[in-house]
């Protein structure tokens, strides 16, 4: 039997995806992943609604976690020229987020509750509202640090190996969903 995905993954052309289970909450996790936002290395704390104190706090990621028990995770490498061109960085990260924001609108199109997290802070508009209300929040996305969830752990333990390469970025987005 067809699935509700199938039209909507047959987009998805050079990248990879699997359907597992959402990542298990951690308090430990969380709470790692807070500290490194809170270092803003990435310029997005405070900035967007999609990074800390302006993403979900704990006990909404809680009931996030557990609201969307299943996941489908998709990623690709980008090759890059310059891994210190932050421009260059950046405009990958935001056509890949663009493309999740893309795959999540079409599924709830298509009945498919879902919550998408992606790398870095939400890109959608080109100057967040934050901390005023979030003018587009069905297309924001939440980044994958602030929700605590320990990509390393949670890739590994569905086969898929987590790497940083010298001439390339590997980009990864988790889309929580139920059905």
């Amino acid at each position: 039997m067809p699935s509700p995905w199938d039209p909507i993954l047959s987009q998805l052309k050079g990248f990879e995806f699997r359907f597992t289970y959402s990542p298990k909450h951690s308090e430990d996790s969380y709470s790692k992943g807070l500290v490194l936002c809170k270092e803003n290395k990435c310029g997005c704390y405070g900035m967007t609604w999609g990074c800390p104190p302006g993403a979900p706090g704990k006990d909404e990621v809680k009931t996030i976690l557990s609201t969307y028990p299943k996941a489908l995770v998709i990623f690709r490498e980008f090759p890059v020229s310059d891994m210190k061109d932050r421009e260059e960085l950046g405009r990958i990260s935001k056509g890949f987020q663009d493309m999740i924001r893309d795959i999540s609108l079409k599924a709830r199109s298509a009945g498919i509750p879902n919550f998408p997290l992606g790398d870095g802070g939400c890109m959608f508009c080109e100057k967040c509202s934050y901390p005023e209300p979030c003018r587009f929040p069905e297309k924001k996305v939440v980044s994958v640090s602030a929700m605590g969830i320990d990509m390393e752990s949670f890739l590994s333990g569905i086969g898929i190996k987590f790497e940083f390469k010298s001439d390339s970025i590997t980009l990864y987005a988790i889309i929580l969903y139920r059905n």
